[in-house]
C-alpha cells in the first residue's frame, strides 16, 4: 500500500525550524562589530571686527538759529572729524610688554604679518585713510576730514579678529560750539547706557540710534534723572529701519535736568548708539561731548582721568536698580588720598556729587558701592575771557568714563595725527606697568616702566611717550599684576583763545582675538 505524503503545511514548518534555530543562535551570539559614524568637523575663527564711529557734531537748525538776526545766530561746529585706529596680531610682542619683531610670523614673501585696517562710510564706500604697518604685528590708521558717520574694519593677516581699537575726534577751536570731543568707535550692540548729559537751559542732549544692518530694530529707551525715571510719554519705543538713523531729543523728554542717565535695550538688529551733549550759557560756549556706551554696572568703578583746572570736578553715579544703595568714594592724586566720602544713591536715579577741595591737577576716583552702579566724572577747563559785555568765559567739559581692570594688557587708539595729553594709571593694589607708545607708521617707542601704588595716581605726559619727535598714535599698557590696574587718557588741546579743551578715554582691556571654535556637522 502506497505511503501517504505529509501535508504541505507540515513540510513548510519543518523547513523553517532549522532556519529559526540558526537565526536564534545568531541573535544570542555577540553582535558584529561596526564602525562608529563619523561626524564631519571643522574649526572657525572669529572674523573681522567692525567699529562704528559717530561722525561730526550735528546741530539742529533750531539750535543754530538760522532765521532772524544773523548777528545773534549761532555758528555751527566743525563739519569734519578725524578717525584713528590700531590693530595688533594676537601674538605681537607688544601685548607682552616688549618691542621685538617676529621672525616666525612672516608671509610667503618674507614680509612681516600685520593686521588690515580700512574705513568706510555708512553705505560701505571706502574712505581715504593712511595705514602704517611695521615689523611688530601692529597696524595704525589715520583719516582726516571725515564728514559722515563711518565704520572701521580690522582683521588679522589670516582674516581673523585682531586686538583692535578706534577713536574719533572733533575739534571746534572757536565759536559757539568751541569744544574738543574724543569718542570711542564701538561695535553695534543691543544694549547701551549713558551718563552725565544735561538738559539745563542752553544745554542739549540727543540720543542717536543708527542701524548699520539690513534688518529692522526697535529700541526701548528709559531716561533717569536725580528725581528718578522720567515719564517717556510715547518716546520709549523707537523703530529704526535698516540703514536708517533716528534721533531722540532728550530735552523734549525731560527739561531742566542737571544730569541724565539713559538706558537703551534693542530688539532685532544691533544698533550703533551715542549721545551728543552740547552746552551754551547764553552766548558763551559751554563745550560738547559725544558719549559712547559705558562699561556694565558694577560694585567697583574706577575713573582714572579726572582733571581739576580751576573748578571742582563732579562725580555722577547712576543706579538703575529698584533699591537705594550706598557708595564709598575715594579720590587720589600724585601725593596720595585727597578726599574720602560716602554717598547715598537713590533707586532708579542719578546723583551728582561735587568733588570739593581738590588741588588743580590730575586725579583718579575710586567708587565702591553696595550694589552695582555706573560712574563718570565731569571735568571742566575754562578758556580766556572774550571781549564784550555779553559773553562770559568759554568752558569745555569732559565726561571721563570708568575704566575696566587690565588682566593681561590694555590698548587705546589716539586721535589721528597723534595724541596730546596725559595717561593716568591707578590701581587697587601695588603693581608696576609697562607703557609702549606706537607711531603712525606701526613702529614703537621705548617702553616706559613705572610703579603704580594703591595710594597714589601715576601719570605720563605726551613728552614722556613720544616716538622720536612723533606724538603717539596708540598705546599698549601691560600690568605686572592682573586685575588691579585701571588706565585712562585725557586729551587736551588749545582753543583759538589759548584756553584748554578736554576729552577723556578709558584704556580698554586687550580682548582675546578668539581661539578656533570646533564646529560639528550633524545629520
Amino acid at each position: 500500500m502506497a505511503e501517504r505524503p505529509a501535508p504541505r503545511p507540515l513540510l513548510a514548518l519543518l523547513a523553517v525550524v532549522p532556519l529559526a534555530l540558526v537565526g536564534g543562535a545568531l541573535a544570542l551570539g555577540p553582535a558584529p562589530a561596526t564602525d562608529p559614524a563619523q561626524r564631519a568637523t571643522t574649526s572657525a575663527l572669529p572674523g573681522a571686527s567692525s567699529s562704528q564711529c559717530a561722525g561730526p557734531l550735528q546741530i539742529s537748525e533750531e539750535l543754530i538759529g538760522t532765521s532772524g538776526d544773523e548777528e545773534l545766530a549761532a555758528t555751527a561746529p566743525a563739519e569734519q572729524a578725524q578717525v584713528g585706529a590700531l590693530a595688533l596680531e594676537s601674538d605681537s610682542s607688544l601685548l607682552f610688554g616688549t618691542v621685538a619683531g617676529s621672525e616666525t610670523r612672516r608671509g610667503e614673501d618674507g614680509s612681516a604679518r600685520a593686521p588690515q585696517l580700512s574705513l568706510a562710510d555708512p553705505e560701505g564706500a571706502a574712505l581715504d585713510a593712511a595705514v602704517g604697518a611695521g615689523e611688530l604685528g601692529a597696524s595704525l590708521l589715520a583719516a582726516q576730514g571725515v564728514t559722515t558717520a563711518s565704520a572701521v574694519t580690522a582683521e588679522t593677516a589670516d582674516e581673523g579678529r585682531p586686538v583692535a581699537d578706534a577713536v574719533q575726534s572733533t575739534l571746534t577751536a572757536e565759536g559757539d560750539y568751541r569744544s574738543l570731543a574724543v569718542s570711542r568707535c564701538a561695535a553695534a550692540s543691543t544694549s547701551a547706557s549713558f551718563l552725565g548729559a544735561s538738559t539745563l537751559s542752553g544745554s542739549s542732549a540727543e540720543l542717536v540710534l543708527r542701524n548699520p544692518t539690513a534688518r529692522p530694530a526697535t529700541a526701548s529707551v528709559q531716561v533717569r534723572t536725580e528725581d528718578g525715571p522720567a515719564a517717556m510719554e510715547g518716546r520709549s519705543q523707537v523703530v529704526v529701519a535698516p540703514g536708517a538713523e533716528e534721533r531722540v531729543l532728550l530735552e523734549s523728554v525731560i527739561g531742566e535736568a542737571a544730569v541724565l542717565g539713559v538706558e537703551v535695550e534693542v530688539l532685532g538688529a544691533p544698533l550703533a548708539m551715542h549721545v551728543q551733549s552740547t552746552e551754551r550759557d547764553g552766548l558763551t560756549p559751554g563745550g560738547a561731548e559725544i558719549l559712547t556706551p559705558l562699561e556694565p554696572a558694577g560694585t567697583e568703578q574706577v575713573i582714572p582721568s579726572v582733571v581739576r583746572a580751576g573748578s571742582d570736578p563732579t562725580l555722577v553715579l547712576g543706579n538703575a536698580s529698584g533699591e537705594e544703595t550706598t557708595a564709598a568714594v575715594r579720590v587720589l592724586g600724585a601725593g596720595g588720598e585727597e578726599l574720602s566720602t560716602t554717598v547715598e544713591v537713590p533707586a532708579d536715579a542719578v546723583t551728582a556729587v561735587p568733588l570739593e577741595g581738590l588741588p588743580d591737577g590730575a586725579h583718579s576716583v575710586q567708587v565702591e558701592a553696595e550694589d552695582p552702579v555706573r560712574a563718570v566724572v565731569r571735568s571742566e577747563a575754562a578758556g580766556q575771557d572774550l571781549p564784550g559785555d555779553t559773553i562770559g568765559t568759554p568752558v569745555d567739559f569732559a565726561l571721563a568714563p570708568a575704566a575696566a581692570t587690565l588682566d593681561t594688557s590694555g590698548v587705546t587708539a589716539l586721535p589721528a595725527g597723534g595724541g596730546r595729553g596725559t595717561l593716568s594709571l591707578t590701581a587697587t593694589a601695588d603693581t608696576a606697568a609697562t607703557v609702549i607708545p606706537l607711531a603712525a607708521d606701526g613702529t614703537a617707542g621705548e617702553p616706559v616702566e613705572l610703579e603704580v601704588t594703591a595710594d597714589a595716581l601715576s601719570t605720563l605726559d605726551t613728552a614722556d611717550i613720544r616716538i622720536g619727535v612723533q606724538d603717539p598714535s596708540g598705546l599698549v599698557v601691560v600690568p605686572d599684576l592682573p586685575g588691579v590696574l585701571h588706565v585712562g587718557w585725557m586729551e587736551s588741546r588749545a582753543a583759538a583763545d589759548d584756553g584748554a579743551m578736554l576729552s577723556a578715554l578709558a584704556v580698554l582691556p586687550a580682548q582675546d582675538s578668539g581661539e578656533a571654535v570646533e564646529v560639528r556637522l550633524e545629520d
